[in-house]
């Protein structure tokens, strides 16, 4: 089943645009279509995990406009119709 992630800021550029297709279905995990992500497209991987595939403290991940942090994490699962976005730091002044 494909899924449109939003990506913002410095996403952007490396999926090609605001929405990132993915293969990731409903039932699986955030971590899953992290890793998905990150081996769809290899520079996000040092935008977005550790050496050890552990989320980046700085990337905000939100299901249905939840985030990640105050649910399971990586654990999260996806349900039917979700909306994703990912975030990255975004710098400003």
């Amino acid at each position: 089943m494909n899924m449109q992630v939003k990506v913002y800021a410095t996403l952007r550029p490396i999926v090609g645009g605001a929405l990132a297709p993915v293969e990731t279905a409903p039932g699986q995990t955030v971590r899953q279509l992290v890793d998905e992500m990150t081996a769809r497209w290899p520079e996000l991987r040092p935008e977005m995990v550790d050496g050890e595939g552990n989320l980046l403290p700085r990337i905000q991940i939100f299901v249905n406009g939840r985030s990640i942090a105050f649910g399971d994490g990586l654990a999260t699962v996806i349900p039917m119709g979700a909306n994703i976005a990912i975030f990255p730091p975004v710098g400003g002044g």
